[in-house]
Order: structure tokens, then sequence, then C-alpha cells
């Protein structure tokens, strides 16, 4: 009677395994229809590129070593290897923007922060605040301050062309934001 109790690590293997494919279908869809608009080359205003991992790799080390650990603390309570893997997996999807390069796009139309993992894209139109940061611009859809502001739009980070980021914007945002 007991033994539908017992834990063995084969099903923390198969709850992972959907709970993967239910985050990337989900994120699929919303990727889908961010990525909806095209853009030429004639419409670029603006593009540049960071990678936040080469300019400080001291964080690097610390971020490596707890990919490390929690690779490993998987592999402990699973018994298995594949939940270490989609654990490594997860955790450089929520740091891409700092372990990957990310580039930068501004066209006439939208602009843009993509890696390899995903692309942030918010419509010129659809901005109705702009907030300046020490390191960047914050492009935000949301009218006033909320908690949902940085889960919002799109952040362009400075890379030395402070001034001509702050000007293109300036021109390619509406009036009202």
């Amino acid at each position: 009677m007991a033994d539908y109790l017992n834990y063995n690590g084969d099903n923390g293997c198969i709850v992972i395994a959907v709970f993967s494919y239910i985050i990337f279908n989900c994120y699929t869809r919303v990727s889908k229809s961010l990525t909806d608009t095209i853009t030429t080359d004639n419409d670029v205003v603006l593009t540049w590129r960071i990678h936040l991992a080469k300019e400080q790799p001291q964080q690097l080390a610390g971020i490596l070593v707890a990919m490390a650990g929690m690779g490993m603390l998987a592999y402990v309570l699973f018994q298995n290897l594949i939940p270490a893997i989609v654990m490594a997996f997860v955790f450089l999807g929520s740091l891409s923007d700092f372990l990957l390069p990310v580039t930068y796009t501004l066209t006439k139309k939208e602009a843009s922060a993509s890696t390899l993992v995903g692309k942030q894209v918010i419509a010129w139109e659809k901005v109705r605040k702009c907030y300046l940061h020490e390191d960047g611009i914050k492009l935000s859809p949301l009218g006033r301050k909320s908690r949902l502001e940085a889960y919002r739009g799109v952040f362009l980070r400075f890379n030395g062309n402070q001034e001509e980021l702050i000007e293109a914007v300036r021109k390619l945002r509406p009036q009202n934001a």
C-alpha cells in the first residue's frame, strides 16, 4: 500500500521534463508574438553589442560556481544527470543577459535587445515612459511606475554611447513618452 509513497529518482525526472516542456512552449509563444515585426537594414538607426560577462569576470566566476552548485544539488536530490542539466539550462536562461552577448538595435519602428536565448522588442508607438538610469535607458509600455516595470519593456544598456543613444531615443520615441 505504501509503495506509491516511496520516492525513486525517476519520478522527479518526469516532473522536471514536463515542467521544462511547459515553460519552453510558453516561452516560444511569447517569443514568436514579440518577433512578429520584421525589420530591414534600411530602418536601423543605431546598433551595438555588449557582453557583460567579459567586462565583469569576477562576477562570472561567482555565477559559474553557483551554476555548478545548483547542478550538483539537483544531481544529489534526484540521483540523475538529466535534472542537473535542466537546472543548468534554466540558470543559463535566467542569466542570459549577463552570460551571453546582447545585441541592441534601434530602428524607426522598434527597439530591441536580443541574445541567443530570446529577444525583447518594443514598438515605439507602445512606449509610454522612458527612464534614464546610470547604465542605460528603460523603455516602458506602462504609463506609471509599478511593480510590473521590471518585467515589461526593454532596457537599453550604455556601451560608451550614452549621448548618441539618448539623442536617438529622443528622436524616435513618441512625443507623449
